[in-house]
């Protein structure tokens, strides 16, 4: 059962996010960016899925694998050439993570 301060704080935590965004948003309407920073912005978010994805495919365990035996960087190796030969992206999705627990479960790794 969700007791009544887990409720607050996840209100509280939602209501800040929002403020924050809103007001930065706000605040950045008020100004022109220089094309170079907008340039810069636009990798923010690429570059944030790479430094969440990474660590995971690299080192699972947390300690850096060897690339022979590493099933998650096979699974992105698979998943990363459907999406260069075909272009789409759920096709490469469906494959990577079928090829990852095929892998999983033939070669117990």
């Amino acid at each position: 059962m969700l007791r009544p301060y887990y409720v607050l704080m996840i209100a509280l935590m939602a209501v800040a996010t929002y403020t924050t965004r809103v007001g930065l948003i706000g605040v950045a309407k008020q100004f022109e960016i220089h094309p170079v920073l907008k340039r810069a912005l636009d990798y923010v978010p690429v570059s944030i899925l790479a430094a969440l994805v990474f660590p995971a495919v690299l080192a699972p365990s947390g300690q850096l694998e060897s690339p022979v035996t590493n099933v998650y960087l096979w699974g992105s190796v698979i998943t990363v050439v459907v999406l260069l030969a075909t272009k789409r992206q759920w096709l490469a999705i469906v494959l990577g993570v079928a090829s990852l627990m095929l892998m999983r479960v033939f070669l117990g790794i």
